[in-house]
């Protein structure tokens, strides 16, 4: 197969990576350079900067510092082939260098506890205001899908937009997807997340919310963590959620979120990491699915996405 493009919209790697598993470059968790490189031509990749906010103490700040230090390390330490990037434009100087483009995401804004405010100037583009519980802003997904956001939540959408940070919806319950869709009509994105109908998982989108992330020309991000894609999924079952968005209209939104170091490792059949990722393009040629469409889900969608929405 060809080189192609390559844009993924989650990974926590440089988060769950412990001491000892390697680099970035190099390493025994589901994403690093070395595998990437031997299929892509230009990839992106969004950053999450995750932990269990119940393990973040009373005092998160601290803990959060670590982590995100670490993360910049890991970052730093491949400068001479990827770069950290604040904004679209540093995206595309970073792919006419023949380097790799990096960005941070925050999951779950909570585990920075008051240093929130300050999130645009860590670097920090994208934020999940919750992950799968409760906290000060809002509700995650499997804990209860009624709850909206809290007043304090409300109130921090509103500091993220005026710091042009991208609304990321995965995780959050249904009341807060669409408690944000009612406060902005700016893009946004749900950057690992699948198609309910097709898996019922809490996680994955209601056909409402996909029609909402097409209709102000969001993103969507296919999650390869089996227990969003389907009873024992093999790789075909990815382009099972991939049908549906397009069906709907979505050939523009469509991209991937792979969560490929957030998933414990359980993948559909045949998938190991991100080694396997030509596997799901080829499943998609054999499929019909075309070249120019298959580029678009690949990089495209995203790269747009990018380029309009981070600044």
């Amino acid at each position: 197969m060809d080189r192609f493009h390559y844009f993924d919209c989650h990974a926590d790697t440089l988060t769950n990576m412990k001491e000892g598993q390697g680099t970035l470059g190099e390493n025994r968790c589901n994403v690093d350079l070395k595998r990437v490189s031997g299929f892509a031509e230009r990839y992106t990749q969004i950053f999450a900067i995750w932990k269990d906010y119940q393990e973040m103490g009373r005092e998160p700040e601290e803990n959060f510092r670590r982590l995100y230090d670490r993360a910049v390390s890991l970052l730093q330490a491949e400068a001479d082939r990827l770069t950290w990037c604040r904004s679209g434009e540093e995206m595309e100087l970073a792919h006419k260098a023949g380097k790799a483009a990096a960005f941070l995401s925050i999951e779950d804004l909570s585990i920075m506890g008051n240093l929130a405010e300050q999130i645009r100037d860590f670097g920090i583009r994208f934020a999940m205001l919750t992950w799968n519980y409760e906290n000060q802003y809002a509700c995650g997904s499997p804990t209860d899908q009624s709850k909206g956001l809290t007043e304090q939540g409300r109130n921090t959408v509103r500091m993220l937009l005026e710091q042009n940070i991208v609304l990321d919806i995965s995780h959050l319950s249904d009341a807060g997807a669409e408690e944000i869709f009612s406060m902005t009509d700016r893009p946004v994105m749900a950057s690992h997340s699948n198609v309910r109908a097709v898996c019922d998982q809490p996680r994955n989108l209601r056909k409402e919310q996909i029609r909402e992330l097409i209709r102000r020309k969001g993103l969507i991000g296919m999650n390869l963590f089996s227990e969003f894609v389907g009873e024992k999924p093999e790789i075909t079952d990815v382009l099972r959620h991939m049908d549906v968005i397009l069906e709907m209209g979505g050939e523009d939104v469509l991209a991937f979120g792979g969560d490929l170091d957030g998933s414990s490792d359980r993948f559909p059949k045949g998938f190991y990491g991100v080694e396997s990722i030509p596997l799901i393009r080829e499943a998609m040629e054999r499929e019909g699915f075309g070249r120019v469409l298959t580029d678009k889900i690949f990089f495209e969608n995203a790269r747009a996405f990018t380029l309009k929405n981070v600044r």
